[in-house]
């Protein structure tokens, strides 16, 4: 049973209560000839509601995973933004549900939600290696995207990185080696 993004939206309401920072209803027209619109229910939450509001998404319907994304805009925190699709299988009856909330960089650790979705682990990889969240219960920790030997505590999409000169030098280094593998400096 499909619900519309303001049902969504009431659920969440009385799921989350106070939890529940800020809240707002995008809706978007598409087509020419056929016009037809897309709703998006957005929700600012407290960091320590973000299990209980996924667990939500998941008790409304079982969702697509659009993406988890972080943005370091400088500063103390990183923003983290978790979007879901419900009702994903019914033409013109999706409802996208995208979940944000601030984690201070002292203690950017998140439970893993790969026990609800198992395809959310190559995007809390990214995240881990690129900003430096830690998710707990994720069982694979490996590197996704960066090399192995990529230095520990470097993270290349947080602004407040420092020592950018050796990530890309280590970097380039490794491409050079890649291209050079094979060929015989002597000729």
């Amino acid at each position: 049973m499909t619900m519309t993004a303001e049902e969504v939206l009431e659920r969440f309401q009385k799921a989350l209560g106070d939890s529940l920072v800020s809240h707002e209803i995008r809706e978007y027209t598409m087509g020419v000839k056929r016009k037809r619109t897309y709703e998006e229910v957005w929700l600012t939450i407290d960091p320590e509601a973000f299990r209980k509001a996924v667990e939500e998404v998941f008790a409304i319907a079982y969702p697509h995973l659009h993406f988890i994304s972080g943005e370091d805009k400088g500063g103390d925190v990183i923003t983290m933004i978790y979007s879901f699709g419900l009702f994903w299988a019914e033409p013109w009856g999706e409802v996208s549900v995208v979940i944000k909330f601030d984690l201070p960089k002292e203690r950017l650790v998140l439970p893993t939600i790969t026990d609800l979705m198992p395809g959310a682990e190559t995007n809390e990889r990214e995240i881990r290696e690129m900003l430096g969240v830690e998710f707990e219960g994720l069982k694979n920790r490996r590197h996704l995207f960066l090399p192995d030997d990529w230095p520990e505590g470097k993270y290349p999409w947080r602004r407040d990185e420092y020592g950018v000169e050796d990530m890309v030098k280590h970097t380039h280094r490794s491409v050079k080696e890649i291209r050079n593998a094979g060929v015989n400096e002597d000729e």
